[in-house]
């Protein structure tokens, strides 16, 4: 019997007791004492019902705080998110508008975080995101604001300052803080920072408007090894506005195929014959003409389209290399071809298999393609991804030179790392040799360290005889430049190729093949 069902059965008249015989008065009483258990129940229930209810609404408010947390905080360092931010950075800058009193934001990026998780792990990469936090705490005043706004990309929003130039000091403090060594998992790194900042109200009045611009000094920073800190400049904004232009007309020229490759032919200083040319990529731009890669790859290789590129020219050089082929007398030597890659296209897409399949569909032999990599790309490369994209090229039979040597800052220490088969020595040595004693040793000593190697030396940038003259001299194998040719279309260059061929023993400077 319910609760409902007891109390209808005592709701009857009022009846005397005296009325009643004993039966009754005891049929009663444990229908009153069924109805004080029932109601004794049904308040226990409510009781748990009603602490339920209490535990949900802390449970609830608990999920909510932590969603809040989630919201404004990031979960690994503890630091404000982006969001959290731009909400300070309103209010801070609302009440800096009324004073005017300088404010800077400072956007400290620290690439090798990506290396560190790549490398040893997230967690590792975790533990270093949370030392990186806690050193840029320390060295920033207690009313200034650290945030963590992307994977490996800081923000300062700095509102104590006495005067602008105060924003420098800080920034360089940032830089040598996070340039010491940092310790993960027994390995020592260097993080490589990059700082950019941009000032109130100088520079831009909103919160928004200052973290881009101080995104886009330290982008410059990055891409310009530009020391310490880059300010903000309006240069800057110019050519973050020509990156988005130039990114979009190279999406537009990918999709209407207005890439097409030039070359360029290089010669062999001991035979006086050509032996192979260098594919160039040219953009036929629909407005401006052809145009040059100094025109665009920068942006190419910034946005990652250096990739879908790179594959185009190594597609259209393939076919040219066939059709030569064809067209070639009985009896003549193949050419061998060289194509610049970048650093860029070692990852993402499978290079190897990409190299692979050109090489099969056109029936080519390995040896015959080389691949060129600048030294200044290789250079600021990841050893481990790079080695490995090259040993496999090597594996393959396809020969690696490395590119504008001599020009970079670890020429010596890029031989330890990688592997290579040739050296292309920087075109500003070249020209300078015969005028310049200083670069015709340099010169020399690279081409004697090519022999030592057991490497094969180009000289580039060949513009003059005298210049073609002494690089023979002093011990060169191969050479190019404007001297021996242009970079001519594909047909165009199919034409040249006899006549030049006749004529190359003619015109070019003989010297004892050397063996290597």
């Amino acid at each position: 019997m319910n609760l409902s069902d007891s109390q209808a059965a005592l709701a009857v008249p009022d009846i005397d007791p005296a009325r009643l015989d004993a039966g009754e008065i005891e049929r009663r009483l444990k229908r009153l004492m069924e109805l004080e258990r029932l109601v004794s129940e049904q308040s226990a229930e409510l009781a748990w019902t009603n602490e339920r209810l209490v535990a949900e609404l802390y449970d609830r408010s608990a999920v909510e705080a932590t969603a809040s947390q989630l919201e404004r905080y990031d979960v690994v360092t503890g630091l404000p998110n982006r969001r959290s931010l731009e909400e300070r950075m309103g209010r801070a800058l609302a009440a800096h508008e009324t004073t005017q009193a300088p404010a800077a934001v400072v956007m400290v990026g620290v690439e090798r975080l990506a290396e560190v998780r790549e490398t040893l792990g997230y967690a590792a990469g975790d533990n270093a995101a949370r030392q990186i936090a806690d050193r840029l705490r320390l060295a920033v005043r207690g009313a200034d604001l650290v945030a963590r706004v992307g994977d490996d990309e800081f923000a300062l929003l700095l509102t104590s300052l006495r005067q602008a130039e105060d924003a420098g000091v800080v920034a360089r403090k940032l830089f040598s803080t996070l340039d010491a060594p940092l310790r993960v998992d027994s390995c020592e790194l260097r993080l490589e920072p990059a700082v950019g900042v941009a000032v109130f109200p100088q520079d831009g009045r909103t919160g928004d408007l200052l973290l881009a611009r101080a995104d886009g000094a330290m982008r410059f920073a990055r891409a310009h090894r530009t020391g310490l800190t880059q300010f903000f400049r309006p240069e800057i904004a110019q050519r973050a506005a020509r990156r988005l232009s130039v990114e979009a007309d190279l999406r537009a020229a990918l999709e209407r195929d207005q890439f097409v490759v030039h070359f360029q032919p290089r010669f062999d200083l001991g035979s006086g014959r050509l032996i192979g040319a260098e594919a160039l990529v040219r953009w036929q731009h629909p407005e401006r003409g052809l145009l040059g890669p100094g025109e665009f790859i920068d942006v190419a290789e910034a946005t990652g389209l250096i990739v879908p590129i790179g594959e185009v020219v190594l597609a259209r050089t393939g076919a040219a290399v066939v059709e030569w082929d064809r067209q070639s007398a009985a009896g003549a030597l193949p050419l061998s071809i060289a194509v610049n890659l970048s650093t860029h296209e070692f990852r993402g897409r499978s290079l190897l298999d990409h190299v692979g399949r050109m090489l099969e569909e056109n029936g080519l032999a390995p040896q015959r393609l080389q691949v060129e990599i600048s030294e200044s790309g290789l250079a600021r490369s990841r050893d481990e991804v790079d080695a490995a994209a090259l040993a496999g090229l090597r594996a393959m039979g396809v020969r690696v030179a490395l590119e504008g040597f001599g020009a970079g800052a670890a020429s010596l220490a890029l031989l330890r790392r990688f592997t290579v088969d040739a050296l292309k020595i920087d075109g500003q040595f070249v020209r300078a040799a015969p005028q310049d004693e200083r670069d015709a040793a340099i010169v020399q000593a690279i081409a004697s360290l090519g022999r030592r190697l057991g490497l094969a030396v180009v000289a580039a940038g060949v513009e003059t005889e005298p210049q073609l003259a002494t690089a023979s001299q002093l011990g060169c194998d191969e050479a190019q430049g404007y001297l021996l040719g242009v970079p001519v279309p594909a047909d165009e260059f199919a034409r040249l190729l006899s006549s030049t061929r006749a004529l190359a023993t003619q015109r070019r400077p003989r010297r004892k093949p050397r063996n290597r």
